[in-house]
């Protein structure tokens, strides 16, 4: 089967056995497998041989590629699957599985492989692997942390063999605090030990892999470690965690994962419960430090002075809760509740040794558990679990488990060593502690594997990304036609699964008149650069136009789009803006043909045909999305060339050479990619980036939809918010910022290109500092720009993305040379550290010396303009005051003046240490990585209103009044009390007159009843005949606001709203309110966290009287009372209830 062509392999069973290869090679990574292959030659050489069969599998099948020139579109993409699994499963049998089993050696070192301590390695291996990935998203520190569990006899076995030095060392082991590297705790149990190592490394100068070696090798050297878990009965858990400081400093204490330990009276350290918790925290918990404050203040216990993460507050919270709670799933969830801000949490517990605690908190992370056969593992990245595992499910951070409460979102998951990697033997909870439902629905099925996230020698995987567009071109070209020379003959194999019939047929009728190009971000931009091409090539026989989803489906969506063919582009296929207009349109009858990577993505199953680009699985890492823009406009040329080719609008030969053009793409891109261009890009990027703050991109006619892409690529690495413009207009616009400006030119015609010069001309004499993208046969820039980058001469479509090679290289280099800026403050933070973390806080002379060099420096730099780019006057002047007082060219006295700080040593380096962090952050550029932003954007607009419904909006339909002029604060309040209220008796509206200019009550403000529904028919008001705008009903008005309270004659409850339609209140509605009997004290809190803080201000209430708050005070009061009873009255009905059982 291995050795059939391309149309034999479609024809044979190769699919079904490379998916039961697929099976046995997932099987291989699980530990009973791996075990094997270290202890039988026999077991290992039969992979190997697996490995071989593949690879000399794969080789063939690229000596086949060309024969997919005579594939249809079907047979082509089943081609491509059957390629990307091949390989993936080549991939997997030598880098997951054989070279993870090479590693085992760095761990054990020569010691005996024993099944206890191969176990152990494992483990360490696939965590240690796994965090290395990890370290693209912060590496400043790396931590490990493993709890074993021993049977008692073991343990005192262990120390039984220790003697002399060996024993005095282990128990020096356990003294260190601030759990920091190479410290140990031990927890004697009932009938076993728990053993926690902890294993750290903080150094934020170095390069990506340096902290995981370290660890390696401080675990490999770690001989107690290798004794105590070379026991049969010793079981573990293992987690790691790398950082990227934003609270505290880059120290060992800092490095996550963090202990439960807080220092009590006589500054004695412990905790409150009694059992060790470690934790680790991605995100910020924005209340830690009233948190933090409130523990001290309650229990007398303080965090260490040594540690600054917001992270530490995870654990030692969860020990004041576990302390005092029932259960340790009680205490998580209070623990995640009470924690403000948007995170992830890891934390495991000797209190539960054989579970372990994951949540999610917000939109800002993620987190992954990956199913195994036997067991867990997980990562706040997919790409950290699929070498493991392709199965997975992905916590839910964001859906609110009590509709219209933000409070409620985030969710925890319990995995527990039973469950065995079952997906069902999970225990989900809310973070209030309601349970969740999972089911098989939510355990989905990763599409990348190790092989896509492989950087190979790259330093950034946008740098990869970048040098492999040229092979996505290749990929997207591969089988969609071939040219036949003489006579000119083109075959173009776009079939009706891509255009489907109808659009031919459509066109020729007439019927379709309009071309829309749709998508967003990079895809909207690709999609102007084709619409830019389709326009010129179809010369009125149609409109083009490109916009954003978002422009269509928000404002130009008429009633009928049967006029219109929209080609949507998506990378993911999963973009909702795109998604939802997609829906919207095929609706109204356009006919919709879509252009994605993602195979079997939610946009293929929503338009009439789709053309896949490259082979479906251009994975891209970086969040800056680079090729997948090239495949995508070659994409969307294709489609216009099949268009024009079957309504005859190009000639064979004309069509020939468009498309020889097409073939010839990549190897021009190639021949931009090349060392030299690349190293003159970096050249000047180096020597102007980080000097101007202002910066611009520009182009005209076909090259300016690459400005377009090439300045959202810029704004994304390099922090900036940037113009783009016609050149042209450029001087007309801003030219007095002196903006640093990239103008791309190539593929503009001979006239275009002499008046660009005039441009480029007139910027250099206003002080902007042009660079300029031109082809190699024109060299009148020169006299002009800062610099010319040269690209090959191209047709004018092909040049479009010759510029984009440029300008996304233009960014790359851009942004390291920001990021320059940081690392060398990195240095000098560092520096700081080491000697503000000594117990004297007195520098030696080396390290005073070295801060001298790195201050000098940083002053020529400031000096020569190297930080105008990034850096913000306030912080580089007080950075420059810090250092001359750190030269000792200022006096301390002065210092403490300026600073308002004590004028002591290391007073002077936690001051430098805060300056220089903000400088480093304002300097920093990840690449990779991207502030406020996510990879794919899952989240966007749905056109359709937010539903108001249920018994207390029905009065509202009834009275024919929309919902939508309520206040949208109190829609949200009405929304809430749902919950609480069994039915609305009755209703009124009343129209309210004679309000001011500004929509305020005045002396002749009146107010007059309209229409009466239930109970309120047989009552009677002063209002039924016009009456004056007095009383609550004028507070409603006044305040624009809803009241709640009680009817000022039969104390009923009720609710006046305000209908608001055009910006002042003209009508009132009057609900009387009944109340449900029984209500949870849970969801009695929900109802008065919406009620504008009156849950918060009653607990403030509280305690400010020296009173513990409960949530268990609420049980006994109606909720009726809670609802209408003024905050101050409620509080002090509970204060004499309470003095009362005291």
């Amino acid at each position: 089967a291995l050795s059939l062509s391309p149309q034999e392999t479609l024809q044979s069973d190769l699919s079904d056995r490379l998916e039961e290869l697929f099976a046995s090679v997932q099987g291989l990574k699980e530990f009973s497998s791996i075990e094997q292959i270290c202890t039988s030659q026999e077991r290992r050489e039969l992979v190997e041989g697996w490995g071989r069969a593949l690879t000399d599998w794969e080789t063939r099948c690229s000596r086949y590629t060309q024969e997919a020139q005579d594939l249809d579109s079907l047979q082509l993409e089943e081609w491509n699957r059957l390629l990307v699994q091949g390989r993936d499963l080549l991939w997997a049998v030598k880098e997951d599985v054989l070279a993870l089993v090479g590693r085992f050696g760095k761990l054990l070192l020569d010691r005996e492989a024993t099944p206890a301590r191969l176990f152990q390695a494992w483990k360490l291996v696939v965590t240690l692997e796994n965090i290395g990935r990890m370290e693209v998203r912060g590496r400043d520190s790396c931590g490990v942390c493993c709890r074993i569990t021993l049977p008692n006899a073991q343990y005192d076995d262990f120390l039984s063999k220790l003697e002399g030095e060996q024993r005095i060392s282990w128990e020096q082991r356990q003294q260190p605090r601030d759990f920091v590297n190479l410290a140990v705790r031990v927890l004697p149990q009932k009938e076993n030990v728990q053993i926690v190592f902890s294993y750290k490394v903080a150094q934020e100068v170095g390069a990506l892999g340096d902290n995981v070696r370290a660890l390696y090798q401080d675990i490999a050297e770690d001989d107690y470690f290798w004794l105590l878990v070379n026991h049969k009965d010793c079981a573990s858990v293992v987690y790691s965690h790398s950082r990227w400081a934003s609270n505290g400093i880059i120290s060992q204490p800092n490095c996550h994962p963090v202990d439960e330990e807080t220092i009590g009276e006589g500054e004695q350290h412990g905790n409150m419960s009694g059992h060790m918790t470690t934790a680790c925290l991605n995100g910020d918990v924005d209340n830690y430090q009233a948190l933090k404050a409130r523990i001290e203040a309650e229990k007398q216990r303080s965090i260490s002075a040594d540690i600054g993460t917001d992270a530490k507050i995870v654990p030692v919270l969860f020990d004041y809760y576990l302390a005092e709670s029932e259960t340790v799933e009680e205490a998580f969830c209070k623990m995640v509740a009470e924690s403000e801000g948007s995170f992830a949490i890891v934390l495991e517990t000797t209190a539960d040794p054989d579970r372990l605690y994951l949540a999610l908190k917000g939109s800002g992370q993620s987190l992954f558990v990956g199913l195994m056969e036997q067991g867990y593992v997980f990562a706040s990245e997919l790409y950290g679990v699929v070498e493991q595992t392709p199965r997975f499910i992905r916590m839910d951070g964001t859906t609110e488990h009590i509709p219209g409460q933000p409070d409620s979102c985030g969710q925890v998951l319990i995995l527990s060593r039973e469950g065995r990697g079952r997906w069902d033997a999970i225990k989900a909870l809310s973070i209030t502690g309601e349970p969740l439902q999972l089911t098989a629905k939510d355990s989905k099925t990763a599409e990348i594997t190790t092989r896509d996230i492989d950087r190979k020698d790259f330093r950034h995987y946008l740098h990869k990304e970048i040098s492999e567009a040229p092979s996505s071109v290749e990929k997207t070209l591969r089988g969609k036609f071939s040219l036949t020379r003489e006579p000119f003959q083109v075959k173009m194999n776009l079939d009706e699964s891509v255009i489907p019939s109808v659009v031919f047929e459509r066109i020729e009728s007439g019927q379709i008149k309009r071309v829309l190009f749709i998508g967003q971000g990079t895809a909207a931009v690709a999609g102007q650069a084709v619409a830019v091409f389709m326009e010129q090539l179809f010369a009125g026989r149609m409109s083009v136009t490109a916009l954003k989803a978002t422009e269509l489906s928000g404002y130009r969506m008429t009633d009928r789009l049967d006029d219109c063919l929209i080609i949507a582009i998506s990378q993911s296929g999963t973009t909702t803006d795109t998604n939802r207009t997609i829906d919207m349109a095929r609706e109204r009858g356009a006919v919709v043909v879509g252009i994605v990577n993602r195979r079997n993505s939610d946009l293929t199953f929503k338009v009439d045909g789709v053309l896949y680009t490259s082979d479906g699985r251009d994975i891209e890492m970086s969040v800056a999305s680079t090729k997948a823009f090239y495949s995508q406009v070659v994409a969307g040329y294709l489609l216009v060339f099949r268009l024009a080719q079957g309504l005859k609008l190009l000639s064979e030969e004309v069509l020939y050479r468009e498309l020889e053009e097409l073939n010839r793409l990549p190897a021009l891109m190639r021949s931009v990619l090349s060392d030299e261009t690349q190293t003159q890009v970096r050249r000047l990027a180096r020597e102007y980036a980080p000097t101007r703050r202002d910066w611009a991109v520009v182009g005209s006619g076909v090259t300016r939809a690459a400005a377009d892409e090439i300045r959202i690529k810029l704004a994304e690495l390099c922090y900036k918010s940037i113009a783009t413009d016609q050149i042209e207009d450029k001087k007309h616009i801003d030219l007095s910022s002196e903006p640093l400006t990239l103008v791309l030119t190539a593929g503009l015609s001979q006239v275009a290109l002499r008046d660009a010069v005039k441009e480029v001309a007139i910027f250099k004499s206003h002080k902007s500092i042009p660079i300029v993208v031109s082809t190699n046969d024109f060299d009148g820039f020169a006299p002009y720009a800062a610099g010319v980058v040269h690209v090959p001469k191209a047709s004018p479509c092909a040049s479009v993305l010759l510029n984009v090679v440029v300008g996304h290289l233009w960014g790359y280099f851009c942004a390291m040379a920001i990021d320059e800026g940081a690392e060398r403050l990195r240095e000098a933070r560092a520096t700081a550290v080491s000697y503000y973390t000594t117990p004297e806080g007195v520098p030696e002379g080396k390290t005073l010396g070295r801060v001298m060099v790195l201050a000098k420096r940083f002053q020529q730099d400031l000096i020569k303009g190297r930080f105008n780019s990034s850096l913000s006057v306030q912080v580089a002047t007080e950075l420059t005051s810090l250092m001359s007082y750190l030269m000792g060219a200022r006096s301390l006295s002065q210092f403490a003046a300026e600073f308002e700080a004590r004028g002591t040593p290391r007073e002077l380096a936690g001051s430098f240490i805060t300056v220089v962090s903000k400088a480093i952050h304002e300097l920093s550029r990840p690449i990779d990585a991207i502030k406020h932003q996510a990879k794919t954007i899952t989240v966007g607009i749905s056109r359709l209103e937010e539903v108001f419904e249920g018994v207390t909006f029905a009065p509202f339909k009834e009275l024919a009044l929309p919902v939508d002029s309520i206040p949208y604060r109190d829609a949200v309040i009405l929304r809430a009390l749902r919950q609480v209220v069994k039915n609305v008796a009755g209703a009124t509206s009343y129209s309210v007159e004679g309000l001011g200019a500004l929509g305020e009550p005045t002396d002749e403000s009146t107010v007059r009843t309209i229409t009466k529904i239930g109970i309120a028919r047989s009552m009677s008001s002063r209002a039924d005949s016009e009456a004056k705008l007095v009383g609550n009903k004028e507070w409603s008005v006044r305040s624009s606001s809803l009241y709640l309270g009680r009817g000022s004659r039969d104390r009923r409850p009720i609710a006046i709203i305000p209908v608001v339609p055009r910006g002042r209140v003209e009508k009132l509605v009057l609900l009387h309110l009944e109340f449900e009997d029984e209500v949870s004290v849970r969801c009695k809190v929900n109802v008065l966290q919406e009620l504008r803080q009156k849950y918060e201000n009653l607990k403030s209430l509280i305690t400010e009287r020296d009173v513990r708050w409960e949530d268990s005070y609420l049980q006994d009061i109606d909720i009726e009372d809670l609802v209408m009873t003024p905050v101050k009255d409620l509080a002090q009905g509970i204060l004499e209830r309470q003095k009362t059982r005291v």
